[in-house]
């Protein structure tokens, strides 16, 4: 039946455009399948509205499936409306330019006809997806945003992209880890403050964030609960504090959660927060097989790879697209070696600063956002 309506749907759109054209001063923006204002689309949608006078845009909207998003989002001065509305229905079919992250499932998909539709996607990847993994990931007529060369190999393979559908520039979650962000949620700036109060009080702030894996997460790669304590004991004495953040796709694929005993110990924020506000606050980033590793180097920071999985990973689970040990970072395997690292580190810094200028130029290309805008806005 769906299929039966669609060849008519398709005609009332085409109608409907050619009384009235798509507006290129109008810009969509989404993520997330509407359930989080994170990643690439939100800092579009925050710089759009920051210099729309400046490259002449009228309106730059947000859709959403969640309504507390939409109501921050509108109380701070945007605009903002859930997915299943008469106004989305209408900025559906008038704006030029549809921006949204990962997949286009978040959008009425048959009313976005005619519109320039970018997928920012979120990142870098070191472990495989998409078609890498088999799967029949397919952008079709859409463009596919990426910030070098080396992004078009891996990431637009996944995609089965077209030659002439990348569009280059910066990410925008990049461009607001050296700059300040001109809008954070209340609960962001809770968090944030709670920080900020922990560096005052002298500590170095360790951020945790493992990738979401095909089976339920470890945290920290062990159950004893005894040995974890005994780990915070030892960040305690060292001056160190830890926060961490479950993988979204963990959090809903595997139902991956940590226990209330740990979470007494640390800051874990909630699976759905936006990591890149807290990143600007981090003094050393732990992870494993995650694509913020790259996004860290904007920042020079060191990163430590923690990889307890290593194998299983790369063989059993999801499998890897770079070379692990050509990482610009520490790399470490067990939480005993966990422990030294950061001992290490609390006297000097790491020895991958020329690694880490080499990847950022590798993944990045020294793109800035005014590549970013001349791109999309086409």
């Amino acid at each position: 039946m769906k299929n039966f309506f669609r060849p008519f749907v398709i005609c009332l759109i085409d109608l409907f455009l050619f009384f009235f054209k798509r507006d290129k001063k109008i810009v969509l923006c989404t993520g997330w399948n509407g359930l989080r204002f994170a990643d690439n689309s939100r800092y579009i949608f925050l710089y759009l509205n920051t210099y729309r006078k400046n490259i002449c845009l009228g309106q730059v909207v947000w859709l959403s499936n969640d309504s507390q998003i939409c109501r921050e989002l509108n109380e701070a001065g945007y605009t903002a409306y859930m997915k299943r509305s008469f106004m989305s229905i209408y900025y559906h079919l008038r704006a030029g330019y549809i921006f949204y992250d990962q997949f286009n499932n978040d959008l009425f998909v048959v009313l976005t006809r005619r519109s320039r539709m970018v997928n920012l996607w979120h990142g870098m990847p070191i472990k495989k997806f998409g078609v890498w993994s088999g799967l029949d990931w397919n952008l079709k007529s859409d463009y596919l945003f990426t910030c070098s060369d080396f992004g078009d190999k891996l990431i637009g393979k996944a995609f089965h992209t077209k030659p002439n559908h990348y569009i280059h520039g910066m990410y925008p979650r990049n461009y607001y880890l050296t700059e300040p962000i001109s809008y954070l949620t209340k609960d962001e700036r809770f968090y944030i403050d709670f920080i900020q109060k922990k560096k005052r009080e002298n500590k170095k702030i360790l951020f945790y964030l493992p990738t979401f894996r095909k089976h339920q997460l470890q945290f920290l790669g062990i159950t004893d609960l005894e040995k974890i304590n005994l780990f915070f004991d030892f960040l305690d004495d060292h001056g160190y504090f830890l926060m961490t953040k479950i993988h979204t796709g963990g959090y809903y694929s595997n139902n991956d959660t940590i226990t209330d005993s740990v979470k007494e110990r640390i800051l874990s924020l909630p699976p759905q927060t936006d990591i890149y506000p807290f990143l600007k606050e981090t003094d050393i980033l732990i992870t494993d097989y995650s694509s913020v590793l790259f996004d860290f180097l904007y920042l020079n920071r060191d990163i430590i790879c923690y990889a307890y999985d290593l194998y299983m990973y790369e063989h059993e689970d999801k499998g890897l697209l770079i070379d692990y040990q050509s990482l610009p970072a520490d790399r470490v395997y067990s939480l005993d070696e966990l422990k030294e690292n950061l001992q290490e580190k609390v006297y000097k810094r790491d020895s991958h600063a020329e690694d880490r200028k080499r990847w950022l130029k590798k993944c990045f290309d020294n793109r800035t956002m005014d590549d970013t805008i001349q791109a999309l806005l086409r």
